[in-house]
């Protein structure tokens, strides 16, 4: 009597079935190992009778001519050990999910789907999908061209149970009647509404493998586990969290994950040097193919439509580049890497684009291969030059800040000496500097420092704006009966002077009342305009 009501809600390939042995022994994760057979007989209640008088197992495939009647989402757990049904029954109950979930014989569970009638395979898989990235994120659905191991092998002891919405395992007539009362139309499946599954904010853009660990828990590799997580947490806060509240909610995250760890949690030291780390040199994920900890839980297509997964995050190519610096002048940045072994020098207009970078990397005769294009997201040249930007350290031996106090102090030393006149404040509309008396702050109109640009110093500086900046200079609206005058903090030369030929002496320099008779008059060519 179960035989029939079992072939006939198992209805699929019935041509053939897969015979199932058990060999006994655990894997790394503890799933049980078994051997399976193709064999070419039919499947007939017989059959169905020696898999429930526990003979043999057998599996069935649930496609026939392109045709369905059940499918099913199979639950592959991260590690079997102490693994539970109970978030999962939980989901489908909560959500009022038209599935049955049944133990399955590695120790997994299988999420079955029943049909009144025969329907599109194509059409279920893609409902079943749309259900299974919603809620459950395994990395199998059927039908796939593979057959699923039947339950109620040996049914009156059976390991491979039904549970009902309540958590309890059930005996086989039960799980027959559960199946009847949920099964659907293939009209209803498909018109079936998906409600959101949002244990937490922003959980539906988490990349998949932190949904399965946060959901399941983790057992094994703790600290790159621990990382990753902290990789979440700084990317869900764009950034913003302090060091100290990214220890915290690792420690909390971790206590919750690891706890079905053989080992238990982390201590807290590790805890926080794990979140330190993250804290210091980044936010990018430990992704397979390099970091094999977490490929069994790993779906790269499905995290990078995820806003939180690798959808914004760098390539890996980013690797291959080495001891990334920068340097700065008054005009530009300069970056520095090593790629391909070979010691690269660019600009920020050779970073634009993927098209001129190519040209520039030809020049030292590298040929850059155009990245993949990303359907969501950003492109992933934009990411590879942002990682680039914020991995780069400011070059030892070009000291931006050394390099910027030379330039400004030849650069005033220069306009100085070719503008310089002290007290006579008149002289600041002919075009003239001004120092007062006793003061080391040095006056000028905005139209003189243009003027010496243009002819002196358009190397160093391309406007007058960029020079008034760099260069720390402030402005009065109204002195010493002037409108809009500009001032500076002028350097000490005279010290400068001291300390470059090592001598004690004192030497009269441009900058010294004695040497002011000899200063130039700024040359009458080319009028200078007044400030308005």
């Amino acid at each position: 009597m179960n035989a029939q009501k079992l072939l006939d809600l198992f209805a699929g390939d019935l041509t053939k079935y897969i015979k199932v042995t058990l060999l006994g022994d655990l894997n790394e994760r503890s799933k049980k190992s078994a051997k399976y057979v193709t064999i070419d007989e039919p499947v007939t209640t017989d059959l169905w009778q020696s898999h429930l008088d526990g003979k043999q197992i057998i599996g069935i495939r649930p496609e026939f001519n392109n045709k369905c009647k059940w499918g099913c989402i199979d639950i592959d757990p991260a590690d079997y050990r102490d693994y539970s049904e109970k978030k999962y029954v939980e989901i489908i109950r909560q959500h009022k999910l038209p599935l049955v979930p049944v133990k399955s014989k590695s120790g997994g569970l299988h999420l079955f789907l029943f049909l009144t009638d025969w329907a599109d395979k194509n059409q279920v898989v893609e409902k079943l999908q749309e259900i299974n990235k919603e809620y459950f994120l395994s990395k199998e659905v059927f039908p796939c061209n593979k057959a699923v191991g039947m339950p109620y092998h040996k049914w009156e002891a059976a390991v491979e149970y039904a549970y009902d919405d309540d958590n309890n395992a059930v005996i086989l007539g039960r799980f027959l009647e559960i199946a009847e009362s949920k099964k659907l139309s293939p009209k209803d499946f498909f018109a079936f509404k998906i409600t959101e599954y949002e244990p937490e904010p922003f959980y539906r853009e988490y990349p998949p493998c932190m949904q399965k660990v946060l959901h399941d828990g983790w057992t094994g590799d703790r600290n790159n586990m621990l990382f990753n997580i902290c990789v979440l947490e700084m990317k869900r806060s764009e950034g913003a969290l302090t060091l100290k509240q990214l220890k915290d909610i690792a420690w909390e995250r971790q206590r919750i994950a690891f706890a079905k760890h053989k080992d238990g949690p982390l201590l807290r030291n590790e805890s926080d040097g794990t979140a330190e780390s993250v804290f210091k040199k980044g936010y990018e994920y430990m992704c397979p193919p390099k970091y094999g900890f977490i490929e069994s839980i790993c779906n790269k297509e499905l995290c990078k439509t995820r806003r939180l997964g690798i959808m914004t995050q760098t390539p890996d190519i980013f690797t291959e580049f080495e001891n990334v610096s920068y340097s700065q002048d008054t005009k530009t940045t300069y970056y520095e890497f090593t790629y391909k072994g070979v010691k690269i020098i660019v600009l920020p207009e050779d970073m634009k684009d993927e098209k001129t970078w190519r040209t520039k990397l030809l020049r030292y005769k590298i040929f850059w291969r155009t990245l993949p294009k990303t359907k969501k997201g950003p492109p992933l040249f934009e990411l590879l030059m942002e990682a680039l930007v914020n991995k780069a350290e400011e070059s030892k031996d070009l000291n931006t800040k050394d390099t910027q106090e030379e330039i400004r102090f030849i650069a005033l030393k220069d306009f100085f000496e070719k503008t310089w006149e002290q007290d006579d404040f008149s002289k600041l509309q002919s075009g003239y500097t001004v120092r007062k008396k006793g003061s080391s702050m040095v006056y000028f109109k905005r139209s003189t420092l243009d003027s010496w640009i243009k002819r002196n110093a358009s190397h160093l500086f391309s406007s007058t704006i960029e020079a008034l900046n760099f260069l720390g200079c402030k402005r009065h609206d109204y002195f010493e009966g002037e409108k809009n005058v500009w001032y500076v903090d002028m350097p000490d030369f005279e010290k400068d002077s001291k300390k470059s030929n090592g001598s004690t002496k004192k030497t009269i320099s441009e900058m010294d009342d004695e040497y002011h008779n000899k200063f130039r008059a700024p040359k009458a060519e080319g009028t200078l305009q007044k400030d308005n």
